[in-house]
């Protein structure tokens, strides 16, 4: 942590507030409050909020002040409809390694199933989020890889805005598991509609949250 350059540490701190929900959708972001908090200068709290500016999870409006990102209906569904293209791209994309990507998802839609049956749904989330990166990381394309990460972050930011209850996490692990099924015996075109369609039940429950802006 000490090697690192402060403006990434506070980079990092203030992207995974953003994530969690500590800092909302259109929050206000005060430089000086930050660095206030966390007892540095005004300096790198500022170069962080450019790195996270660059990266399209704060906005700088002028005149009127810094904000975390918000999204209206139509760029929540423009998001959530890229992000299932790349999901089902690296359906299609992962088949020369097969066998690990199997591997790979049966272990995470496992571990889901058991923090599920101890009540342990933060594990549920963080191993969401898990199951779907590794889906794209063993897609063995770069490119695909790279563009997934543009909007990854606010993915993860939507998924912890979903509501956190026992059905939906165990609706989302059966279809997880549906999903392992459809690649395992070779029907990569239905695996690709189903990862689709659960994208979109996704959409429709965040449809329904408060802290998506019309």
């Amino acid at each position: 942590m000490e090697s690192r350059p402060l403006k990434g540490v506070v980079a990092d701190e203030i992207r995974n507030r953003i994530i969690v929900g500590a800092l909302g959708f259109g929050e206000r972001v005060s430089d000086k409050d930050l660095a206030t908090e966390l007892r540095i200068s005004r300096t790198p709290v500022r170069e962080a909020i450019l790195q996270l500016q660059s990266e399209g999870l704060i906005v700088v409006r002028p005149r009127s002040g810094t904000f975390v990102f918000d999204l209206s209906a139509e760029d929540l569904r423009e998001i959530c409809d890229l992000r299932g293209l790349f999901e089902a791209g690296a359906i299609r994309m992962g088949g020369h390694q097969h066998d690990r990507m199997i591997s790979a998802l049966t272990a995470r839609v496992a571990e889901a199933a058991l923090a599920l049956e101890a009540g342990n749904f933060a594990r549920c989330e963080e191993l969401d989020t898990t199951f779907h990166e590794t889906l794209i990381e063993l897609s063995g394309n770069k490119y695909l890889i790279e563009s997934y990460r543009t909007i990854s972050d606010k993915v993860c930011a939507l998924r912890r805005r979903l509501p956190r209850t026992r059905d939906r996490m165990a609706a989302a692990i059966a279809q997880h598991r549906r999903i392992v099924d459809l690649i395992a015996v070779g029907h990569t075109d239905a695996a690709a509609e189903e990862i689709t369609l659960h994208v979109r039940n996704v959409h429709v429950q965040l449809t329904a949250q408060p802290p998506v802006a019309e």
